[in-house]
């Protein structure tokens, strides 16, 4: 009997703590918000999360998923011995970038069990509602552990809201599309396999373009993936390079001008320190640029950053088997 209602409180405490995150965390991104339908809180459910540690970021079947504020998971450890872990994520739609709502993903470290749940925006069709409560209920009661940590979780977060933290959000209080698009304008030349050029936004999957190997830093052919577009309006940064061996040579000798690589700020390129967002690039930093006369890359300087250069309402972005490619001939990474 204790036990019973032990279980009715810890699936009523979660629901309420539920509803409750749901509404802040809507009321925040109220211009950036969509209705969830049962269909796609099906949809999301159905993912398949590769590496719950190292993804905390990347789009399946029309949708974003976004590790929330950046958090690693919520480590659970009882009397039991057992390990669980509770991963949380922002779920946005890939068209629009509208916010759904989120998904949390509980993990049993002993037998690997995954159990994702899949929380609607305040917003959502109540269907939805329906099927999460459902979940709460015939899932979540099976797995000793897992209604209490949820609960903890949700209700750990509804706090962090309520006491004034929460998500990164722009002045309307909506989080800006430019974070979770990491793009370049339509006519960002990709230099392709035989050394030529081709705008992006003409680049196609199965196209084979100059890739670059991290391991062994070499140049090598790549096939494109996938090419990712979005419509809006984009801000593009810029840096601009110069051959790092002119930089240090003596300045009465003639200098090549420096040359502009531009994408949304959160962009990831290759330097000498790792991979790094376009807009946290700072000058004197080393990115690499393609050479045609030894088929290899050079060494270039960050001389000049701007954070804004010019807007586009269109912006592209692919996925290579390599998980980089030369973009204005200087090698950038895969988002």
């Amino acid at each position: 009997m204790k036990n019973n209602l032990l279980s009715i409180l810890i699936f009523c405490c979660c629901a309420i703590a539920t509803q409750l995150l749901s509404q802040r965390v809507s009321a925040q991104t109220a211009s950036a918000s969509a209705s969830m339908t049962v269909e796609q809180l099906k949809a999301i459910k159905a993912i398949k999360v590769a590496n719950l540690d190292k993804d905390t970021y990347f789009k399946a079947g029309g949708f974003i998923l976004d590790r929330y504020e950046e958090r690693p998971a919520y480590v659970f450890t009882y009397s039991d011995g057992i390990t669980r872990k509770i991963y949380l994520y922002k779920v946005f739609t890939v068209e629009d970038t509208k916010e759904l709502g989120l998904l949390a993903i509980y993990q049993n470290t002993k037998t690997a069990e995954i159990k994702p749940f899949v929380i609607p925006g305040a917003s959502a069709d109540r269907k939805a509602w329906d099927a999460y409560i459902d979940d709460l209920k015939y899932v979540g009661e099976k797995e000793p552990g897992l209604m209490s940590t949820l609960t903890f979780v949700l209700s750990r977060e509804m706090a962090g809201l309520l006491s004034g933290g929460g998500a990164k959000s722009d002045e309307g209080g909506a989080k800006k599309k430019e974070e979770y698009n990491f793009c370049f304008a339509p006519d960002a030349p990709v230099t392709m396999a035989d050394g030529s050029s081709k705008n992006i936004s003409d680049v196609a999957a199965g196209d084979v373009v100059l890739g670059y190997d991290a391991n062994t830093k070499t140049l090598t052919p790549t096939t494109v993936t996938q090419l990712d577009t979005h419509q809006g309006n984009f801000e593009l940064a810029g840096v601009w390079l110069s051959a790092a061996n002119e930089v240090t040579a003596d300045i009465r000798s003639a200098l090549t001008a420096p040359m502009l690589l531009e994408a949304t700020a959160n962009h990831p390129v290759m330097t000498a320190a790792g991979r790094k967002a376009l807009g946290e690039v700072k000058a004197g930093d080393i990115l690499y640029r393609y050479d045609p006369a030894t088929n290899g890359v050079t060494a270039y300087s960050v001389v000049q950053t701007k954070k804004a250069v010019r807007s586009v309402k269109s912006v592209y972005n692919l996925a290579t088997q390599s998980g980089a490619y030369l973009v204005d001939q200087t090698v950038v990474m895969d988002k």
